[in-house]
């Protein structure tokens, strides 16, 4: 008995020992875990662009995104006097061309990502810098990703092209050629399936026309907008995508000539492709064209079909 009873006690001391430990090593892994950086959420949009705006992603260190954009003529136009046979001459607009893209972007770090580009639409070539500044942390403790932008546009339009339709009573200037847009980019990622962005921006025009609009407003050179963009994952490999821009300036509040950019569409990644296929009242594919030269609206059925194939490699 005595023999047992010291056999228990002997029994006893180690599990208390071993519980002693046991504790010890979950508070070590309590405190380890705390002092690990919280983790970084990472592909809060899938590519550089949603349809019309950017996102907040860059493009990896050593990387290079090569992107080519194409915009349709428009599905319909109501402001034609037989819109329906204009559709079926048009085959819906695919025989018509309002903007087509090349560019390449290439990361030089993976938190810095430089560009360039050409446009068709006014002869635009482009140079562009995205810097991401702060990264959205899984945990929500910085509940924010954010990036700057900034681009700059050189047309190289003919000079009879850039002044066409006014008296021109000045030298012809090289500087007439450039625009420049920067914008700041706020995105969180809500949840595995939704992502949401804010894109205050400003846009700069060297050289514009003098007009009016239906209060007698006039253009200005300089003027901030705002963008919305979001993306809805609805599988592993298809996300239903869309933007939006409002321009601040009175120019364009009060104007029957002049719109803001609207675009819906899916976005579909095929492996070593990410195909982005959309539709938008917009003709132009960079910020310098779409936002202060977009003249058609959806409720007339002025609408173009877009896409845009993006391809990276590791160089």
């Amino acid at each position: 008995m005595t023999v047992f009873k010291k056999s228990l006690f002997i029994l006893a001391l180690a599990l208390l020992a071993n519980s002693a430990f046991s504790q010890d090593d979950l508070l070590d892994l309590v405190t380890d875990k705390k002092d690990e950086p919280p983790q970084k959420v990472y592909a809060t949009f899938k590519t550089v662009r949603i349809g019309n705006a950017q996102t907040i992603e860059t493009v990896k260190k050593k990387h290079l995104d090569f992107r080519t954009s194409h915009r349709f003529g428009n599905i319909y136009n109501s402001d034609l006097s037989n819109p329906i046979n204009n559709t079926g001459q048009t085959f819906v607009g695919f025989e018509g061309a309002n903007d087509i893209r090349f560019s390449f972007d290439y990361g030089l770090t993976d938190d810095i990502t430089i560009g360039i580009g050409r446009s068709r639409m006014n002869h635009i070539i482009d140079g562009s810098v995205k810097w991401k500044l702060l990264k959205q942390t899984a945990t929500f403790s910085m509940p924010i990703s954010l990036a700057f932008f900034s681009s700059t546009g050189y047309t190289h339009d003919l000079p009879s092209t850039i002044y066409s339709g006014i008296i021109k009573d000045f030298e012809t200037n090289e500087l007439h050629r450039f625009n420049f847009f920067n914008q700041i980019i706020i995105a969180s990622k809500i949840n595995s399936w939704l992502s949401l962005e804010l894109l205050p921006s400003y846009m700069h025009r060297n050289f514009i026309k003098e007009k009016y609009n239906n209060k007698g407003e006039a253009d200005v050179n300089g003027f901030f907008s705002i963008g919305f963009g979001g993306r809805i994952k609805l599988n592993k490999r298809t996300s239903f995508i869309g933007d939006y821009f409002y321009n601040v300036s009175p120019f364009y509040a009060n104007n029957d000539k002049a719109f803001n950019p609207l675009s819906l569409g899916f976005e579909i990644e095929t492996g070593g492709h990410v195909f982005s296929l959309f539709f938008t009242n917009a003709g132009g594919l960079i910020e310098n064209n779409f936002i202060p030269y977009t003249n058609e609206t959806w409720t007339k059925g002025q609408v173009k079909f877009g896409f845009c194939i993006s391809r990276t490699f590791a160089l």
